[in-house]
């Protein structure tokens, strides 16, 4: 996993935001060192620095895979100017923007969570025009593939290791 915040993430305790201070801060956040265009410009260093790590000093291929604001690097790191990935995945995305969509150039998963705004994510999978797979799963919060997955809880779980079924489906279609 890639440190696109050199050591300097967010504070955890803004997260969730529930004061104006906490939300002022993780905007500030998403708008400076966590902003996307600071961070796609070292995808391409980041891949080449995977090759440099490769059997043969290369791999055949990559793919993207973005779990909430990295849903959103990599929806935007599949656009017209991708020259580095076969097939992307976003999980429980956040910053869904139903433009991003028309510019993606490659397959395209998203497997959203009942917390994303179901109208975004419905306009966005309306705007691709590649092989798509994009399903909600209602029952599970934002974060249920990541951090937030309570895998105590028997249905947490199952969906959770039904979407990695489902990503490692999708890539091994696509890439």
């Amino acid at each position: 996993m890639p440190d696109f915040f050199e050591g300097n993430p967010a504070d955890i305790s803004w997260y969730p935001p529930t004061t104006d201070e906490h939300k002022e801060k993780l905007g500030n956040f998403f708008s400076t060192k966590a902003a996307p265009p600071k961070t796609l410009s070292k995808i391409p260093g980041v891949v080449a620095e995977g090759n440099k790590l490769a059997p043969g000093g290369n791999f055949q291929s990559w793919s993207i895979l973005g779990f909430c604001w990295g849903g959103k690097i990599a929806a935007l790191a599949s656009g017209t100017d991708n020259k580095l990935f076969k097939a992307a995945v976003q999980c429980h995305p956040a910053m869904v923007d139903a433009n991003d969509a028309k510019a993606v150039n490659i397959p395209m998963a998203m497997l959203a969570s009942g917390d994303e705004p179901a109208q975004d994510v419905k306009d966005f999978e309306a705007n691709l025009k590649v092989p798509k797979h994009v399903e909600t799963f209602s029952t599970q919060i934002h974060g249920w593939m990541a951090a937030r997955a309570d895998l105590e809880n028997p249905e947490v779980r199952k969906e959770y290791e039904r979407g990695y079924k489902t990503v490692l489906e999708f890539f091994h279609q696509h890439s």
